[in-house]
């Protein structure tokens, strides 16, 4: 398995990786076969891609693998005919209630409207409503409604996606049931189409190239609220992203979307060519790749390592906190402190020249592992500007346990560089978690741990990053 990330290599890709070496020798389920070219794929390949609220992203394994989106298209299609048309005309056409089906069932309700988006019916639906609402659809208006949608999912990705054109032909010659599902909704008299200039729109969709970075990017412009951080565009309105986020919460996972509210909690939205893409409102976008599936049409390895994640990195989306990220209230240097009055008037002298060399970072919210980590990459962005950290949790409310765990092992990834942290935490909150390092408990021995050293009040620290600058003097 390879890691990279846009910088240095990080705690947090570190914990990414963990996730993967734990999920990536899991073989069970087996590649979707009813569409030839997905039977042929590499069933071994997976890949994870998260990219945090502020475009900054992490990614390990076969990330660099393009792969087609599938029904992960279906969210953005849904997004462009909420923009195209408004909710009320859309709703009309798609219902938004959890089918608790297969995705491929032939499933309306009692209005002979497709149950909701996410299934294959509401997604030929949606597709339907970027063509002309008349019987006569040439192919070049086919090739026009999909340029304009290439062009969307593309803001949405912050690169430019290209069509597999094998698979889009083996769709369309083994699509049988698609187009039962589109010529019964005409019968209903849900499309204003021609239901095969749908269809064929509909194949093409599903058959964009993306790679988990590229989905990892989507997520998190759903989450940013339609806006992608890595572009500065906004793609999408709030409204649609509040839309997305409600209804890949309910049906995104099809029959297994309860179980996967419950144990995994982020909005999310599966394809049959193994990738599935999550979205944590305000924090975060995901992207995982493993062909192999399970009974409901999911990524087998790929629902593993969202449960990880979702468990590991508390990032479910009912996690009680009040603030999703921490804010950095203030950064400074010590200067505005006194210099000890304990030291000679060499020292004193010496301590004068070096004041800048100290920085603190004053922490206030709830701290959960998104904001921990955004954090930690300012801190790195500062760390050769400085010697020794200071990090000040004084106005920290409730700290999660892999946020402590990230920052006790500041301490070891920043101590590998030459630096030092210390800990202004007069609350205790990370007490706890500092004495189970302590004692052994719940780490590998074998690892080397360096903590940070953990003050009850500023002064206190400030006397400490004065006695280690003197070190050796």
């Amino acid at each position: 398995m390879t890691s990279s990330t846009e910088g240095r290599t990080s705690l947090v890709a570190g914990y990414l990786q963990h996730i993967a070496d734990q999920c990536a020798d899991d073989r069970s389920g087996a590649v979707a076969d009813y569409i030839p070219e997905l039977a042929a794929v590499d069933p071994d390949q997976y890949g994870l891609s998260l990219c945090a609220h502020d475009g900054y992203l992490y990614s390990v394994g076969d990330t660099t693998t393009e792969f087609t989106i599938q029904s992960m298209s279906k969210p953005l299609t849904y997004a462009m005919v909420l923009g195209r048309h408004g909710s009320d005309v859309v709703d009309a056409k798609i219902g938004v209630e959890p089918s608790g089906e297969a995705f491929n069932e032939i499933s309306v309700d009692s209005r002979r409207r497709p149950r909701n988006p996410m299934i294959n019916a509401g997604a030929i639906t949606a597709a339907s409503l970027l063509l002309p609402q008349h019987r006569e659809v040439e192919p070049g208006v086919v090739d026009e409604a999909f340029a304009e949608l290439v062009e969307f999912y593309s803001a949405c990705a912050g690169r430019r996606l290209t069509i597999d054109d094998e698979v889009y032909l083996s769709e369309k010659s083994t699509g049988s049931r698609n187009r039962a599902i589109a010529y019964m909704l005409d019968s209903f008299g849900v499309l204003g189409t021609d239901p095969d200039a749908a269809l064929d729109l509909y194949f093409r969709q599903c058959s964009l190239r993306v790679t988990t970075a590229d989905l990892a990017v989507v997520g998190v412009t759903i989450a940013c609220g339609g806006v992608n951080p890595r572009t500065g565009r906004r793609v999408f309105s709030r409204r649609t992203a509040q839309r997305l986020l409600s209804v890949m919460t309910t049906c995104g996972m099809y029959d297994g979307a309860g179980d996967w509210v419950t144990s995994v909690g982020i909005p999310a939205k599966s394809g049959v060519g193994g990738g599935i893409l999550g979205s944590l409102p305000g924090q975060l976008g995901i992207g995982v790749f493993s062909p192999r599936l399970d009974d409901h049409g999911n990524s087998v390895r790929g629902v593993d390592t969202y449960r990880h994640l979702s468990a590991d990195l508390g990032l479910h989306m009912f996690n009680i906190t009040r603030e999703s990220r921490v804010t950095i209230r203030a950064v400074y240097d010590i200067g505005e402190f006194e210099i000890g009055t304990e030291w000679t008037g060499a020292q004193r002298a010496r301590l004068r020249g070096c004041r800048d060399r100290v920085r603190v970072y004053e922490l206030q919210g709830d701290l959960t592992f998104s904001g921990a980590e955004s954090v930690l990459r300012r801190i790195d962005l500062d760390i050769d500007a400085c010697d020794i950290v200071i990090v000040e949790i004084s106005r920290i409310d409730v700290i999660d346990p892999v946020a402590r765990r990230i920052v006790l092992g500041a301490g070891s990834t920043l101590a590998e560089r030459g630096k030092r942290v210390l800990l202004v935490d007069p609350d205790g909150v990370v007490r706890e978690g500092l004495r189970r390092v302590e004692n052994g408990s719940g780490v590998d021995s074998s690892s080397k741990i360096i903590l940070p050293h953990v003050h009850s009040t500023m002064e206190a620290a400030v006397a400490d990053a004065e006695s280690i600058q003197l070190e050796g003097v």
